[in-house]
């Protein structure tokens, strides 16, 4: 039997809600729950450092719950995806992924966001957790090299692309080109939506990643529904 996929444009959507919702929830990890981040990981592996010269206690104890809760969350979206086809799959990563996301808001309107505060690590793990699914669900979307949790290494395939089109004056911009540039976009979008909201102490704050979850969720319901007819 065929492995079941969604469309390309369903996997289109899924990847830019989620990636709006990554873009979100690194500007309210690191600006409101102790200045360390939920899915970039490379950054916290910096952080840990500087917070370890400084002999900052909770600094290292934030960054180490990030980190560890991120692979957590990664393993445990491998252990659920293995067995699945793509449409499947994605359905039960983004149901646990809307589940924690869901948890998250419940926390953040229950404990006081305050530096070292046990609460603030415990919503830090949960939204850590979420994230390190989310990565594998950019691995199963498997769409143009987007992982949707960092874009590093989006930006240097972008570049690359670019320099190539100058060497060779081409004009013709590749398909994956433009989804690596609109998801990077995108990401940019739900951090500066995120970071309008924490100036303002916006209420909506924590709603913004919840919503893109939950819409890239709905979404891989309808595309397993719309294949299985």
């Amino acid at each position: 039997m065929s492995e079941t996929k969604p469309a390309t444009n369903e996997l289109e959507f899924i990847i830019c809600v989620t990636t709006f919702a990554v873009g979100a929830v690194d500007i309210i990890s690191f600006s409101r729950l102790g200045g360390v981040f939920a899915s970039a990981m490379t950054g916290n592996l910096a952080l840990l450092g500087l917070y370890s010269a400084r002999a900052d206690i909770s600094g290292v104890l934030g960054t180490l719950t990030a980190l560890s809760c991120f692979i957590c969350g990664a393993a445990l979206g491998n252990l659920l995806a293995r067995p699945r086809d793509q449409a499947s799959a994605l359905c039960v990563l983004l149901g646990v992924e809307c589940t924690l996301m869901l948890v998250a808001l419940t926390l953040w309107f229950a404990i006081p966001h305050q530096h070292s505060h046990a609460g603030t690590d415990i919503l830090v793990a949960v939204l850590a957790c979420a994230m390190g699914i989310q990565s594998i669900v950019g691995k199963r979307l498997n769409l143009s090299g987007i992982p949707t949790v960092v874009f590093t290494s989006t930006l240097t395939n972008i570049v690359i692309t670019l320099s190539d089109m100058l060497a060779t004056r081409s004009t013709t911009l590749p398909g994956d080109t433009r989804r690596q540039i609109a998801t990077f976009v995108i990401y940019l979008a739900g951090a500066v939506c995120a970071g309008v909201a924490t100036t303002q102490h916006a209420a909506i704050l924590i709603f913004l990643p919840v919503a893109g979850v939950a819409a890239a969720f709905a979404a891989a319901i309808r595309a397993r529904a719309g294949k299985s007819r």
